[in-house]
């Protein structure tokens, strides 16, 4: 709904897209369609705003993608990686380093993590209480 709104009008469009807007951002219905660049963009122009994402089935997001957010959004709490298949134990370890207030996060599906990404975000993430 956002996104109509921003094409109403150049002012809409500003005030639609300002970052303080998209504290909370479920890309699930556009799985499909997303790609690393939309997830990198999301985390420059709102990462500080960003609480909860869900990226769950989004398929084509990569560990650099991924890298990119947790540098940009240091006040995410809830993450949906559910059946990110390309991800890897890079992510978590991105996550663990900038990533402090994380305490929700799903990574079921995500066969090409390993222990390493446990071990990674129960060290760095001092909140998390499920994965």
């Amino acid at each position: 709904s956002l996104c109509r709104c921003a094409q109403v009008s150049k002012a809409w469009n500003v005030l639609a897209l300002d970052g303080s807007n998209w504290q909370e951002v479920d890309l699930f219905e556009f799985q499909v369609d997303i790609e690393g660049i939309v997830v990198e963009n999301l985390a420059r122009r709102c990462g500080g705003f960003l609480k909860s994402l869900s990226l769950n089935g989004c398929q084509a997001v990569g560990d650099s993608a991924l890298s990119t957010f947790a540098r940009n959004c240091p006040n995410i709490e809830q993450l949906n990686l559910g059946s990110c298949s390309r991800l890897t134990d890079h992510t978590c370890h991105s996550l663990s380093r900038h990533c402090p207030k994380l305490s929700v996060m799903d990574i079921s599906s995500c066969n090409n993590m390993t222990d390493n990404s446990l071990r990674a975000v129960g060290r760095g993430c001092p909140l998390l209480v499920s994965v």
